[in-house]
């Protein structure tokens, strides 16, 4: 019989932190967790874009704290990206796993990595996908930004993710309203936003959660890098070339200090969402990777 916690559909747990976590589920074969990311977006922003795994994997969305359906903290200062890295402890227990094999993108890849450096014999495999990566220095966002800031279309993106940095608005309506004019910047092909803007239909975005992760993450500053000798997990570091938010250089060197227990892809002409815009490519060397 399979555990209840593993059937189909939406599921709740409290955690002892208190916070309830929110989790869907969805395929079959073996389960693998698709981590979200904690600035904001609810699950929808991946369950309505990776479907395509679903029919080699099990695949279970996390809300991350404060996202969608999941609870906020007692704390704000319970926000930083390491914090939310132990909370896949929580999910794995509940879950009744020895291991997991856990994917992230962008952000929720920070979360995965830093909880694979924490709890080394705990993941099995890891799937990086233009994660961010704590303690790593790079020009990459400022080299992308002079390259776009004349564009038709990336010039008032850019501008506006100056605005939502310097100033960010106060309302989550609001938030949505400045995320979707910043979208085009995350695209290598500007004509195909409109698969990004698909990708937010029918979740949520939450304002409390981009105000307090930044801060927490700012505050409570962590290097990843130096972690990264803890990893024991195979890992698959994949990225979108053409990425002006999270850098090649981050990819390469998560891949080189990882050694032989790495593999590094890159997807060409794909921006920060390397599936929406070359999912036979992506999907591929995920399965690929992920079956191996």
């Amino acid at each position: 019989m399979i555990p209840y916690n593993l059937v189909l559909g939406s599921h709740q747990f409290t955690a002892p932190s208190g916070i309830t976590f929110n989790y869907l589920i969805r395929g079959h074969g073996p389960l693998v967790i698709f981590q979200g990311v904690g600035w904001g977006p609810s699950m929808h922003l991946y369950s309505n874009t990776v479907k395509e795994l679903e029919e080699d994997f099990t695949v279970l969305y996390f809300e991350a704290r404060g996202s969608g359906g999941t609870s906020r903290p007692s704390s704000a200062d319970g926000m930083s990206s390491r914090v939310m890295g132990s909370d896949l402890d929580s999910l794995r227990i509940h879950l009744g796993q020895e291991k997991l094999r856990l994917l992230g993108h962008s952000n929720g890849g920070a979360i995965i990595l830093v909880y694979a450096e924490d709890f080394p014999d705990k993941v099995e495999k890891l799937v990086l996908i233009n994660h961010e990566l704590q303690g790593f220095n790079s020009d990459n966002f400022q080299t992308y930004a002079a390259a776009r800031q004349d564009h038709p279309v990336y010039g008032p993106a850019l501008k506006n993710i100056f605005k939502l940095m310097q100033q960010p608005p106060s309302t989550d309506v609001e938030f949505a309203e400045v995320l979707h004019s910043v979208l085009p910047y995350y695209m290598h092909d500007t004509k195909k936003t409109y698969l990004l803007a698909d990708a937010l239909k029918d979740g949520s975005l939450s304002l409390w959660n981009f105000v307090n992760q930044n801060r927490c993450d700012s505050n409570m500053k962590f290097s990843a890098v130096e972690g990264l000798s803890k990893v024991q997990a195979r890992t698959l570091v994949i990225n979108g070339r053409d990425d002006g938010i999270c850098s090649e250089a981050a990819a390469r060197k998560v891949a080189h200090e990882l050694g032989g227990k790495a593999e590094l892809a890159f997807i060409e002409e794909a921006g920060h969402l390397p599936w929406l815009e070359k999912p036979v490519e992506f999907f591929s060397v995920v399965r690929k990777f992920l079956n191996s």
